[in-house]
């Protein structure tokens, strides 16, 4: 592989390939930035092995939370919310106040119907980006899930009202 440098600079040239896939926009390229990424992450993951981990972490970690961040982007895009949230929860663990990732892991639960933890990751997201019109977006969708979940709470509460009240009809009856 290399020298830890080496490794470094084709992890990075392996990323930024991928982002050149990415903008490409479609399903074929889609695979093609897959392929770059999980490269990248195979030479920047285990940078300076053990001895000199340290002094490439810092810089390594900045790489693999972007190179996360956009593995999101590929499958939010494929709408894969599970490997959303996996790679989002993995650049959320070396960097957790990335709002970025935080976006991400709200469109995944929201998608993957776990409404309340999307909600709460959008609007930290919305706190520190007031302005941002796609985090008030999905935070609408969050508002319409909650609302469909109520309804369906109510239909079946009421479908075991009616259930008891026959029963209890039933009973009385005889």
């Amino acid at each position: 592989m290399g020298t830890p440098d080496e490794s470094y600079d084709k992890g990075v040239e392996y990323r930024l390939a991928g982002n050149e896939a990415l903008i490409l926009d479609s399903d074929l390229f889609y695979t093609l930035a897959l392929q770059n990424y999980y490269n990248a992450l195979l030479h920047l993951k285990a940078l300076g092995g053990t001895k000199e981990k340290e002094k490439y972490k810092e810089a390594s970690d900045t790489q693999l939370v972007m190179i996360y961040n956009n593995m999101t982007a590929v499958f939010a895009k494929q709408e894969r919310w599970d490997r959303v949230l996996f790679y989002a929860k993995k650049a959320s663990e070396l960097d957790p106040k990335n709002t970025k990732t935080k976006f991400r892991m709200g469109q995944a639960y929201l998608r993957l119907e776990n409404v309340d933890e999307a909600k709460t990751l959008l609007e930290q997201v919305l706190a520190e980006n007031p302005g941002d019109a796609l985090v008030k977006q999905e935070l609408s969708k969050v508002a319409v899930a909650n609302k469909q979940r109520e309804e369906k709470e109510k239909m079946i509460y009421r479908a075991m009202m009616t259930k008891l009240a026959q029963e209890n009809e039933r009973d009385e009856s005889k």
